[in-house]
């Protein structure tokens, strides 16, 4: 994962010496693995680190649970973090918008506002896996061919370092340098559309073509 990560930040190019960067860190696996990822390189590659943690105020104690789980970690790792709580279900009311959307936006106002702050790039933890995902919700819901191309690797101030990486990738560096992380019982439903494709739907793709996922990308 580590070697597809550094192809990314270079082939796209997404990081320079003297830059300042933020992870966006949920405590999954994939920003886990992100935020340790680029703090074993940080100083080889000269670039400040931070990260931050948006509280949805959704899921409740679970939710709290994440949020002091990224304390935790980011304090073992001396990486400065940044909270925000928002209540995204309130807000997603008076704003007649879903819960998923108005998550979305709040996250991505943070992060602009922090990238403002520090004059920093924003990394998120999307991967491969997630372009193939996003491709196939976007053939689904009707696209034009920028629909097909996916997440893009670098779009503004937001870099994807492991956007080369699977989500496979992901779990086994998790395993070979003893990560823990927190699992959002949201991603284990198919309530959201973007699961349905992720639980069902590329499933039975890897099924009838175990190369699938490789031959989307």
């Amino acid at each position: 994962m580590t070697d597809k990560m550094l192809r990314a930040l270079t082939e796209f190019p997404m990081l320079h010496s003297g830059d300042s960067v933020v992870v966006a860190l949920s405590g999954g696996a994939d920003s886990v693995a992100l935020l340790h990822a680029l703090n074993s390189v940080r100083e080889k590659y000269n670039f400040a680190l931070y990260a931050c943690h948006l509280n949805h105020m959704i899921r409740g104690v679970e939710a709290d649970r994440d949020e002091q789980f990224v304390k935790d970690l980011c304090e073992k790792l001396s990486v400065e973090l940044f909270v925000k709580r928002v209540d995204v279900p309130a807000l997603a009311k008076e704003q007649k918008l879903s819960s998923e959307l108005c998550g979305r936006n709040v996250r991505y106002e943070f992060f602009a506002k922090l990238a403002q702050k520090l004059n920093a790039k924003v990394a998120t933890a999307h991967t491969a896996s997630d372009n193939v995902e996003t491709v196939l919700f976007n053939i689904a819901r009707g696209t034009a061919v920028t629909g097909l191309c996916g997440i893009r690797p670098v779009r503004g101030y937001i870099i994807r370092p492991l956007i080369l990486a699977t989500r496979k990738d992901v779990e086994q560096y998790c395993s070979d340098n003893k990560l823990e992380f927190v699992t959002d019982s949201t991603n284990l439903t198919d309530e959201y559309t973007r699961n349905k494709f992720r639980l069902n739907v590329i499933p039975e793709l890897n099924s009838i073509n175990p190369a699938f996922e490789k031959n989307a990308l």
